[in-house]
């Protein structure tokens, strides 16, 4: 469809996402029934381009796993979806699972429980985590347990200075076009660079995240995970 002109981005990012949810689903199925575990209590949430309803062609998958209680004794089923979807194959392989977004980043544990996280945003998260759990949403396990977690980590989340968050994007922004135009070795490549250079998909993602992070208090309908949608709301 996407080759023939059948569908337009968002329907074909769309899609992606949708049949990438169901793998994931699927995977998490596998997963409980080689371990021995159970979905039960068991919320995976993706964030990211998952999240947000918009996978391109071969991106990662940024997934946080979250539980009600006892997240240690989850860990090996965590382990064994990560494990069905980036394990090679003669076929190849499902996604590539970017895990780095939860809690403490790799040092933290594979599974969190739902007080634990939610601590952790109003102690330790930093800035540039609570702009990435915009795009949170709940695509497998436990779904009524990962909504209330979007739902009670919402305030957290946009508890924020307005004045700290500009600076804050607007740092990390130039961090990012920093370590593009040295990656280029070309002057001033980040210009050609169209995920994160000068004028980048990340700049109007950033852009649309701080605006939601400033507004989204007093206006609750501009918070979309899907960054096209939270364009036309804004």
């Amino acid at each position: 469809c996407d080759l023939l002109g059948l569908m337009d981005l968002s329907a074909v990012t769309t899609q992606l996402s949708r049949l990438a949810d169901s793998l994931v689903a699927c995977c998490l199925d596998v997963a409980a029934a080689q371990t021995g575990g159970t979905i039960a209590g068991l919320a995976v949430v993706a964030l990211g381009k998952l999240g947000g309803g918009e996978l391109n062609y071969s991106s990662d998958i940024d997934l946080v796993f979250v539980v009600r209680k006892a997240p240690t004794s989850y860990r090996r089923l965590a382990a064994g979806a990560i494990d069905a979807l980036t394990r090679a194959m003669s076929e190849g392989f499902l996604y590539r699972v970017d895990m780095r977004l939860r809690p403490w980043g790799r040092l933290g544990p594979l599974v969190t429980s739902l007080d634990g996280y939610l601590d952790y945003l109003a102690d330790h998260a930093r800035l540039w985590e609570k702009q990435a759990l915009l795009k949170a949403r709940p695509v497998a396990g436990d779904l009524d347990l990962g909504y209330e977690f979007v739902r009670r980590a919402t305030p957290v989340i946009l508890d924020v200075d307005g004045e700290a968050v500009r600076r804050d994007i607007a740092e990390m922004k130039a961090r990012i076009e920093d370590r593009v135009r040295a990656r280029s070795g070309i002057g001033d490549g980040s210009y050609s660079d169209v995920k994160s250079g000068v004028g980048s998909i990340r700049d109007v993602e950033f852009v649309t995240q701080y605006l939601q992070l400033l507004h989204a208090s007093e206006h609750p309908a501009i918070r979309s995970h899907n960054k096209l949608e939270a364009l036309s709301r804004l």
